[in-house]
């Protein structure tokens, strides 16, 4: 999901599913790592929303032939594959 919004192939609804993501993960583990793993990402939302909502937009402006429904485990035109692990 990161990946794609990264580029911009994502959906709104996706930015608050991902938060709400961290908000179940954050205080309901016995692992301090839970935690930690959701406080990067509750950053980068709460910090580039607006720049992530932009993303988006422009993805979708230049691309509008994407089907969300169909595109959602394509890559952006332009991944690197080599750098996704």
């Amino acid at each position: 999901m990161m990946t794609r919004m990264k580029y911009g192939n994502a959906d709104f609804a996706e930015i608050d599913m991902l938060e709400e993501l961290t908000y179940q993960i954050e205080g309901h583990t016995i692992c301090a790592l839970g935690d930690a793993a959701a406080w990067p990402v509750q950053g980068l939302i709460r910090t580039f929303r607006e720049e992530m909502e932009n993303r988006i937009e422009d993805y979708h402006a230049i691309n509008p032939q994407i089907n969300m429904l169909k595109s959602k485990n394509l890559p952006h035109q332009n991944y690197d594959f080599k750098n996704d692990i």
